[in-house]
């Protein structure tokens, strides 16, 4: 019963299961990681539509093969015994399992179909039909026996467990299906149906003391109607009948054969002649049953109650049955139930590798073309970067270009409106009143008129062409710096032409602050009178001998410091003070010297005008005489009166407005640097904050590609994923199929039925 090396056949089949079963358990996990892949693959909008028909290609394939896991956990090796009644069918088997364990007898014994599986426990037990009680092996008697009163359909299958460490065999995963007599019972094509379609292998358990019956023929000639080339096996049991007719034995035993050959050859068509002969034995099932029984019992092998003739070849004719059934069906039901489980799986794997193939090609040429995407964004990102750099340099360097040009255009300008001063003064028309109120109110509104006017006349001078220098700049500006923006944002985002109209430089000169201290003299002053003369006629030669004598300079000491305050009157003598202090200002010649002392010391005995006048009079008197000197003294007096009754609030006002203008001059000269460069300044700060906004835009665009980069990079990584998961998915494909092959051909299924 062993085959090569001591293993019995039937361990192929135990072999093959468990590595059919181990790989489609592997290749159910693996669909599983497939699956799972293929749901969250996302490579790109075209490919979503395959994509999804790949997964539910995919989750058919798991459906498929956890059903097929399934069948293949359940299938055992399944032999069922059919034969007429009382042909010693339920002997043979009992024979196989070496113990009693199916009811056997004279005449009709088993009235249903019954199954021996093999059980992992160490108790027999048996399974009735719908019932799912374990019930005892020994009521196996009462329920399958025809003679028992509760008897089961002849279609019923009992289910019988027993132990495999009891019957080697059964370890095996092989199943032995006991039947009624195919004679008892006209329902042979739900027989059929019901316990044979998923059997191995056919044992026709044949009575040798008879031929075959025409029942017999009539039940497998349905059979291979309904399965393809049935295995079947025939037993001409009882056997040991022909002990008594020696004379005969061998011609009958020929005749059997041949008919019996002639059957599965012939009719069947189930084998060749040369396989058939391997399928027909000659045996006593009953003789072979009590031999082991006694074995196992401890009774030697050749004693006991077996002493008839010829058997120990029906013995080896036994064996030789059960090693060529243990090789027949284990062949054919590793080919029966696995070989298109493999072929199946087999597909399964090749079209799953194609299914990887293709995702890793897409995933492949979606990620070339990103590749690409990204190289065009860094090469464009450096692109802006050097050219952000570069432009950067240049605006600055045009920048203080135009304001260095616009503050000697201001510059310019504010010179010319000061040289035209007088002119906006006169333009003043307030009402004017010497008195000190109205005087401050006069000055405030003044301050007020100059400060508009000049900065009127200076926007007038110059905004229009700072406009269009600012204009320039700035459309240069978007010009360059358009070429770094992307062409949909270009022309919307690039538009300096609103921001250089709106541009207007101020002027504010602060007018009041730069006149604060002016102080005006409107008080009446002779153009003849003695301060008068000297100033204009001695002291331009010899200001100190001009101050001895009585000049009050002061008015023109306040036009060199103007910050001076003072107030003069033509008849007011200076103050010792007042003279030092002068004395130390200007410088005397040295020539003077004597004159001037005696002159001061006359100033001891009286006035200083007084003393004047005496001494000029005195001088006159004797040089002219008293006449001249009244005509003189009408004269002067006459030009004086003139000179008084001309002085009135008009004069006033010209002499105001005179003095402001020379005095805003000097102030207004001081702050022409400081005016142009605050116009430069803004003008600098404008230009400045159009290239910040335009560079803002270029930083965002910049901004906008870096992002876009990482985001590609981090899209190319996720397709690198999906392309490498996909290839090691393929390569598990390839290694299935590999072994599904390896299994095909290990197990002799290369060329058998696909």
């Amino acid at each position: 019963m062993n085959g090569v090396n001591g293993v019995s056949p039937l361990h192929n089949f135990v072999k093959a299961k468990q590595k059919i079963n181990s790989t489609f358990g592997d290749i159910g996990k693996y669909l599983e990681d497939c699956n799972n892949f293929l749901s969250g693959c996302i490579i790109a909008d075209e490919s979503n539509e395959e994509i999804k028909k790949f997964t539910s290609e995919v989750s058919g394939f798991l459906a498929q093969v956890s059903g097929i896991s399934e069948v293949l956990a359940r299938d055992q090796m399944k032999v069922a015994f059919f034969g007429r009644t009382s042909n010693g069918k339920s002997t043979a088997v009992n024979a196989m399992l070496q113990d009693k364990i199916l009811p056997m007898g004279i005449g009709h014994t088993t009235n249903c179909f019954l199954s021996v599986h093999g059980s992992d426990l160490p108790d027999a037990y048996i399974l009735t039909p719908e019932s799912n009680d374990k019930r005892n092996v020994k009521s196996l008697s009462q329920l399958a026996h025809a003679l028992c009163d509760e008897k089961l359909e002849h279609s019923s299958l009992v289910q019988v467990f027993w132990p495999k460490s009891r019957c080697k065999m059964l370890s095996e995963d092989v199943v032995l299906v006991d039947s009624p007599g195919i004679d008892v019972s006209p329902d042979l094509d739900l027989w059929i149906d019901k316990h044979c379609l998923d059997a191995d292998v056919f044992v026709l358990v044949a009575n040798a003391e008879s031929t075959l019956m025409v029942t017999e023929k009539n039940f497998f000639h349905k059979v291979n109607q309904r399965l393809s080339r049935p295995n079947i096996f025939i037993l001409n049991n009882r056997w040991d009948a022909s002990a008594s007719e020696p004379d005969t034995m061998e011609l009958v035993k020929n005749q059997h054969l041949e008919r019996n050959i002639s059957f599965l050859v012939d009719e069947l068509k189930c084998v060749d002649r040369a396989q058939a002969e391997d399928r027909v034995f000659f045996v006593s099932a009953k003789e072979t049953l009590m031999t082991r029984m006694q074995k196992h019992q401890g009774m030697p092998q050749g004693g006991g109650a077996i002493h008839v003739e010829g058997f120990p070849a029906r013995q080896l004719e036994f064996e030789n049955f059960e090693r060529k059934f243990e090789e027949c069906i284990s062949k054919s039901a590793i080919q029966t139930k696995f070989e298109s489980h493999a072929v199946s799986g087999l597909k399964v794997a090749q079209t799953v590798k194609v299914i990887m193939e293709q995702i890793v090609g897409c995933a492949f040429q979606q990620r070339t073309r990103l590749e690409k995407a990204k190289k065009e964004q860094e090469d464009r990102l450096e692109y802006i970067k050097e050219q952000l750099e570069m432009y950067s340099h240049d605006a600055k360097r045009h920048i203080k270009e135009i304001t260095t040009k616009v503050e000697g255009q201001v510059t310019e300008a504010m010179t010319e409106e000061i040289g035209r001063l007088g002119l906006l003064v006169n333009e003043f028309d307030h009402p004017f009143h010497p008195h000190p109120g109205f005087l401050k109110t006069y000055k405030k509104e003044l301050y007020s008129h100059l400060e508009r006017g000049l900065g009127r006349n200076m926007t007038a001078r110059c905004s229009s062409s700072q406009t269009q220098v600012i204009s320039d700049a700035q459309k240069d500006m978007a010009d360059r710096l358009r070429a770094l923006l992307p062409p949909e944002s270009a022309e919307v985002a690039l538009d300096p032409a609103s921001s250089a109209l709106d541009f207007q430089a101020s002027y504010k000169l602060d007018v009041p602050s730069l006149c604060i201290d002016f102080q005006e003299d409107i008080e009446f002053h002779f153009s003849l009178g003695w301060q008068a003369i000297l100033r204009k006629f001695l002291a331009p030669h010899n200001a100190g001998l001009a101050i001895a004598l009585g000049a009050n300079l002061q008015r023109n000491v306040q036009n060199l410091v103007p910050t001076a305050h003072y107030q003069s009157t033509e008849g007011r003598t200076g103050t010792s003070a007042q003279a030092s202090s002068s004395r130390e200002v200007l410088k005397r010649p040295e020539g003077d010297e004597v004159a001037v002392a005696v002159i001061q010391g006359l100033t001891s005995l009286t006035s200083r005008t007084g003393t004047l006048v005496v001494i000029i009079g005195g001088l006159i008197w004797k040089t002219v005489g008293w006449k001249f000197i009244a005509l003189c003294g009408g004269l002067y007096s006459g030009v004086y009166v003139i000179e008084r009754l001309r002085w009135t609030n008009s004069a006033k006002e010209r002499s105001f407005k005179r003095q402001f203008v020379e005095y805003a001059t000097e102030k207004l000269q001081l702050v022409v640097s400081f005016t142009s460069a605050n116009c430069s300044i803004q003008v600098q700060q404008e230009l400045t904050s159009t290239f910040v906004k335009l560079k803002s835009l270029v930083q965002r665009a910049k901004e906008t590609l870096e992002e876009n980069i990482i985001d590609l990079y981090k899209e190319i990584t996720r397709l690198e994923k999906i392309e490498n998961d996909a290839k090691i998915l393929r390569n598990k494909a390839s290694w299935f199929e590999s072994e599904l092959s390896q299994f095909i051909t290990e197990f002799g299924l290369a060329k058998s039925k696909i």
